[in-house]
């Protein structure tokens, strides 16, 4: 960034807070009217961290609407930072660019300068925001730095992100959300790491697809089965992939089995007998399903992507269109002019941008290519999968 907003003693531009509140708090009030529980656990000054569950793109600005005197800082995924104007108005708030799972020192060092300039600092643990509603392993780093910087840690349950607009989803839902900021955790009241770890993890783990207050649950949506082939990216009957759809934004139908459901507006699914059923019951029968090999020993493709590669200065340098296949050990990358083979021994942190992007870091570098035909979490289940040792096999 060739130009960035001056900022105060405190690490933020006082011309930029009052104008983000107006362009994006105001909207966030109006379409969720969040509701502050707890309000006496709320911090309004730092230095602090605040950390939370993830399902929403609008959860960091859930927990910023009653903190009107100063904006939180924190760490944003860099998918945000390779966009020029959101990158300069994050960056005139304080919030800095980090790549998902990867450890990256010049990250501490900021958080650590965050602190000194007595910020809350915002920070979502989880690397990412949740496909199913259901809690993600935390990043053990993340609760180190909590725990080694000794500084007060307020938990924040959001109650109604997930249902108001699932990741996979095309669009979102509109309900009210509820921000619960639960007690404040204090590092050094704490007997061991271990003990204070445990509390953190317990203290946002909810399951937000099930246990959704009533008036956070959204009574009608736009199109809400749109966009379901990236959560059910295999028939869970068939196993055959990219057999689910929605022809209309109401019905998902199987185009092997020819099931059908109707989703309503918070994602439970009405079968053709007017039966609810769980969207996430499918979706742990899909995914307990063995990975089958096309005829032509892949597991995956996706064709014609895009490819970039993140430079030593952390921007996506685009390498032209590609031809990607997964294998049982190995990513091959074609086109006319190229080919290049990823080995998955190499393989060292997988990450979904958005939820049509796969990030890939590997002991050469990081690359990522958008997945367009398929399911960018399927590619990542797999890879997963396979770098457990699972084996692929030839059919059911």
């Amino acid at each position: 960034m060739a130009f960035r907003f001056k900022k105060n003693d405190r690490g933020y531009s006082d011309l930029t807070f009052p104008l983000l509140r107006k362009l994006i708090i105001a909207p966030t009030q109006l379409f969720y009217s969040p509701v502050l529980v707890n309000p006496e656990n709320m911090p309004t000054t730092g230095p602090c961290f605040l950390y939370g569950n993830h399902s929403h793109y609008m959860d960091p600005f859930f927990i910023n609407v009653w903190m009107q005197d100063e904006p939180t800082a924190g760490v944003m995924t860099r998918e945000q930072f390779h966009k020029p104007v959101s990158a300069l108005f994050m960056d005139s708030i304080g919030i800095v660019p980090t790549t998902k799972y990867v450890p990256e020192p010049g990250v501490i060092r900021a958080v650590m300068k965050m602190a000194d300039q007595r910020r809350m600092i915002v920070i979502f643990p989880e690397g990412g925001r949740r496909w199913d509603g259901r809690p993600k392993l935390l990043i053990e780093s993340t609760l180190k730095l909590f725990y080694k910087m000794n500084l007060p840690v307020h938990p924040v349950q959001l109650h109604g992100s997930y249902v108001n607009w699932p990741r996979w989803a095309d669009y979102p839902r509109f309900g009210q959300v509820e921000v619960h900021f639960m007690p404040v955790l204090i590092p050094d009241r704490f007997a061991d790491y271990e003990t204070f770890a445990t509390i953190c993890k317990k203290a946002i783990r909810f399951d937000e697809y099930h246990d959704v207050p009533e008036q956070c649950i959204p009574k009608w949506a736009y199109k809400p089965a749109s966009g379901i082939h990236r959560l059910l990216y295999r028939c869970p009957e068939s196993g055959l992939d990219n057999a689910i759809h929605s022809p209309d934004g109401h019905q998902i139908v199987s185009s092997v089995t020819g099931t059908r459901y109707n989703m309503l507006a918070n994602s439970r699914l009405l079968n053709t007998g007017g039966e609810i059923v769980s969207l996430l019951d499918l979706f742990d029968t899909m995914k307990q399903l063995p990975m089958i090999k096309h005829n032509e020993g892949f597991l995956l493709q996706e064709s014609v992507t895009p490819l970039f590669r993140l430079t030593s200065e952390y921007e996506l340098l685009y390498n032209g269109d590609y031809n990607i296949r997964l294998y049982d050990d190995a990513i091959i990358v074609r086109n006319s002019f190229t080919n290049m083979t990823f080995k998955l021994d190499d393989l060292l942190y997988i990450s979904i941008e958005q939820n049509h992007k796969l990030s890939l870091t590997f002991q050469s570098g990081t690359w990522q290519f958008y997945i367009r035909n398929g399911s960018a979490l399927q590619w990542q289940h797999f890879l997963r999968r396979l770098k457990l040792g699972e084996q692929s096999v030839n059919s059911f």
